[in-house]
């Protein structure tokens, strides 16, 4: 549940690779807004040539998984909800949902699940059941066309009970356009601390061993370290210039104080997000490097997520990058809509 989750975080000025300076995205402005809160979009380009976006929205004082489409720069289509936790529905209940789904990341391959093929895997995060946002786990679910969707009827990823958020905010790619899936997603622990892991899974619902990613690099208003009142980062890979990178997107300024009080002290004062990227193991063992920064479209700018091909990658697209967020005028989430950034590679 990434509404009572956010991560603001931001990074060096210089690169191992390259010793590469930031520069600022190009242009932005409001991509749509709908009633309640939007926030945390998984957006691709289609092999029919649409742009879709999935994102977490608000329905009836829960988060659920809306849905929009559109070819060039047409229209919109109509928001849909297109997954929200079972016990809204009249199918069974699933035991281990709470009442939100929140935080989609949505990419194409070849899944074979119970003997019906699938193109497209969306995974998201649910609460423990009785809790108000805590001990989140990663669920997933298949479809063919992007809206009709077939959960897994447990989660793929789940660190444990901490008594905190827990395990959540998942982004996933394709490994080769079949079934194997790698992702990124929040874990925080019992005692609050925040990381970042990676796992890998031959057929995207049985993921292998955990790797952290490093934090080295990254910075909160030029400090080192992150936020730990909210944790949500955008994640990517791409090849660039005969190198592969991987690229991060989160919030690199906050305003000085926030409006909900001594309770969420952060909640709607993120400012401002910005792009790094990390060259291989990097990643890993080494340091994020600042390449885009903000040009503040909105007075808060908060859960960010790349604009992928359809495989959750930037490949094709380099050294253009396009992000969209949650934005707003005012600190309030349900004021939140759904904003874009373009900007170019230095």
């Amino acid at each position: 549940m990434s509404k009572t989750l956010y991560l603001a975080v931001a990074v060096l000025c210089t690169a191992f690779y390259g010793h590469a300076n930031a520069t600022s995205f190009d242009d932005g402005e409001l991509l749509f807004d709908q009633p309640g809160w939007d926030y945390s979009p998984s957006a691709m380009l289609d092999l029919d040539g649409k742009e879709k976006v999935w994102w977490c929205g608000h329905l009836d004082g829960h988060d659920v998984i809306k849905y929009r489409e559109r070819t060039a720069t047409g229209p919109w289509s109509p928001a849909q909800v297109v997954l929200q936790s079972n016990r809204f529905l009249p199918s069974a209940d699933l035991p281990w949902e709470g009442i939100h789904t929140c935080d989609p990341s949505v990419t194409r391959g070849t899944w074979n699940y119970f003997g019906t093929t699938y193109t497209y895997a969306l995974y998201y995060t649910t609460e423990r059941p009785g809790t108000a946002g805590l001990d989140n786990r990663i669920g997933v679910a298949f479809s063919n066309d992007g809206k009709l969707w077939i959960k897994h009827e447990a989660p793929v990823i789940d660190e444990g009970i901490t008594g905190t958020y827990g395990t959540g905010q998942s982004v996933a790619w394709s490994a080769s356009g079949g079934a194997g899936v790698r992702t990124t997603y929040t874990f925080v622990d019992g005692a609050g601390l925040i990381k970042y892991y990676y796992r890998e899974s031959a057929d995207g619902v049985n993921f292998g061993a955990r790797r952290e990613l490093s934090q080295a690099g990254l910075t909160l208003n030029g400090v080192p370290g992150i936020s730990h009142a909210n944790s949500a980062i955008g994640f990517a890979p791409g090849a660039y210039q005969d190198h592969y990178f991987y690229y991060l997107v989160n919030v690199c300024e906050t305003h000085n104080d926030g409006p909900f009080g001594p309770n969420h002290p952060e909640w709607g004062t993120a400012k401002a997000v910005c792009v790094y990227r990390a060259e291989g193991e990097d990643a890993f063992t080494g340091t994020w490097t600042r390449v885009l920064d903000s040009t503040h479209v909105k007075p808060v700018e908060v859960e960010p997520g790349f604009l992928t091909n359809l495989y959750g990658s930037l490949d094709g697209q380099l050294p253009n990058i396009s992000v969209n967020h949650g934005c707003s005028g005012s600190g309030d989430p349900n004021s939140w809509e759904i904003c874009w950034y373009e900007g170019t590679l230095p």
